[in-house]
Formats: structure tokens, sequence, C-alpha cells
């Protein structure tokens, strides 16, 4: 049996033809080699299946492609099959940022102390461009929002074993939520500073349209794990005041989309 490696990257794909390339070649060209990039694709009907066949080759990279009931369903799947000391979720409109940069990132993840590395990534929105994004680094602050920028968290193994996988229930605020359980299990985190990767501006978490039902989900995942009567009364105090400031801006947002300024 083959060497298992450091770090498995997990991607669900779905119809991704026009973005998958990109996703590829960001991990195939990495210098450092000690991962596994597994590709579960919900059946596509696209040439998703024609691209995977031209890099099975060229990188350890494992596909799958067969219907399944979701993003969270397709993460499941991969989790089972990955090997990795730590897992990286990078969707197929993302990449990572250079062919450099899991080298630096494996030199701080060997020791294996934190059970996750959060670093920042950069967002390319289709009007505004890349911006920075964070994660936050107050960790009481997961009760009212998340704070890991899914494509810039390195997750341990036994985190999952922990926690467990996603919750198919959930097909936007799936990361949140395990992210939440995580944390309720005390998880050790780790922030990091450097940038680790691009991450696609225009999808369904970004998507205005989606607005509403992200904030419902994101709510869901509150009420379905939080125990304690203090949080709950300030989860309640929070979706009484921030769901309509939210709602204020859906109208514009929805507009711009419509103007093509949104995917």
């Amino acid at each position: 049996m083959n060497k298992s490696p450091f770090i498995s990257i997990l991607t669900a794909s779905l119809n991704n033809e026009s973005t998958l390339n990109k996703t590829l070649e960001s991990i195939r060209d990495q210098s450092f080699q000690d991962l596994e990039h597994i590709v579960i694709d919900g059946g596509s009907r696209d040439e998703t299946h024609k691209i995977l066949k031209e890099n099975e080759k060229s990188y350890n990279l494992i596909w799958i492609s067969e219907p399944d009931h979701g993003i969270s369903d397709a993460l499941n799947k991969g989790l089972r099959l990955a090997r990795g000391r730590y897992i990286l979720v990078l969707h197929a409109d993302d990449q990572l940022l250079t062919p450099e940069i899991l080298k630096s990132v494996y030199l701080i993840l060997k020791s294996e102390r934190f059970d996750i590395y959060s670093f920042p990534v950069l967002k390319d929105y289709p009007d505004k461009g890349k911006v920075l994004y964070k994660p936050v680094r107050i960790l009481w602050w997961y009760h009212f929002k998340t704070i890991f920028p899914h494509q810039g968290a390195f997750v341990h193994h036994r985190l999952f074993a922990r926690a467990g996988g996603f919750r198919k229930e959930f097909t936007i605020a799936l990361d949140y939520d395990f992210f939440y359980r995580g944390l309720q299990t005390g998880a050790r985190i780790k922030f990091e500073k450097q940038p680790v990767a691009l991450m696609g501006g225009a999808g369904i978490s970004s998507n205005p349209r989606l607005l509403v039902r992200r904030l419902r989900e994101e709510f869901h995942v509150q009420k379905l794990n939080e125990q304690n009567p203090f949080w709950q009364i300030a989860q309640f105090i929070f979706r009484t005041v921030y769901f309509p400031y939210k709602a204020r801006f859906l109208p514009k947002l929805t507009k711009r989309s419509e103007e093509g300024k949104y995917r």
C-alpha cells in the first residue's frame, strides 16, 4: 500500500467545465507533492469527464462521477476516500494561489499541533476584483457567523472523527455547521496571515438571490447546535436585528445580479 499523503484536497464538482481546469492546474503544478486530490463529480453532462481523464495521470488525482444528494453528500464521499493528515476543501471554481503555496503551508502544518490551521483567501468578485478575506480571530464570533474561509482551512482528520462530516440538510452553510460542531469539541486553532487560495466570488454562498436561504441556514445551524442558554438568547437578538438589516440590501443586490455583475 502506498504511503498516505500529508494533505488531501477535496473538490465537489457538477458541470464546472469552465473553471475546473484552473482548479486542477493549480494543484497539479504544486512543488509540494505529498498530496492527493479527490474530485467528487455529481454526474456532470458537460466536458468535466474529459478534463478529469486528461489530468488523472499527471498527478495524484482520484475522481469519481455519480449522482449524489448535493455538495454535502459529495464531500462526505470524499472524506471516506481521503487518507491525508490534513484535509482542505477547494471548490471547482477555486485555485491555490501559487505553485509554492503548499510547500509553505506544510512547514506550518507538519507538527500537527492544531486541529485547524486557518489562512486568509482572496475572493475574486466579478464586479470589484480580488478582495482579501481574512478569518475572524475572535473565536466566540462563531456563535453568530462563520469565522473560517473554507478554502483556507486545513482541518486535521482527527477533527472529522470527533465532529463528524457534513450534514446533507445544508447546501450553503455546510461549512459553518461543521466548524460550529468542531469548535464545540474543543478544536485547537492556529490563525495564519498568508493567503493560500483564490476563491471564486460568484459561487452559491456569494449569490445575492440566495441571501435569504443562506441566512436561514445559518440560523438553523445555530438552533441545531447551540445548547447554552446565554448564547441562545444572544443569537435570538442577533437574528432579530441582522435579518432585517441584510434584507434591506436584497433588492439592490438582486438588480446587480440581473445586470450580470453576479452569477
